[in-house]
C-alpha cells in the first residue's frame, strides 16, 4: 500500500489533532482527509490545497510541492 500525504500526516501529527477535528476545522470534509492520508487521492482540487494552507498559514505551492511524490 502506497503511502499517503506526508504533509497531512505531518500536519495532524504535529498539531495532535484527529480527522474530524481539522475537518470541523477547515470545512474539508472528513472523508476527503481520509483519501488523501490514505493515498487514494494523489493530491488535493485546488479547493482543498487553499483550505489546508490557509488553516496551517502556509501557502498552497507548500502543500502541493510537499507531496510533489509523496502525496500532497
Amino acid at each position: 500500500m502506497k503511502s499517503g500525504n506526508t504533509f497531512l500526516n505531518r500536519m495532524l501529527t504535529d498539531s495532535g489533532m484527529t480527522q474530524i477535528q481539522l475537518s470541523a476545522a477547515t470545512g474539508v470534509t472528513q472523508q476527503t482527509i481520509s483519501k488523501l492520508l490514505s493515498g487514494v487521492h494523489k493530491t488535493p482540487s485546488r479547493k482543498t490545497a487553499v483550505q489546508l494552507a490557509t488553516f496551517y498559514g502556509v501557502s498552497t505551492d507548500e502543500v502541493y510541492n510537499e507531496g510533489n511524490n509523496d502525496v500532497l
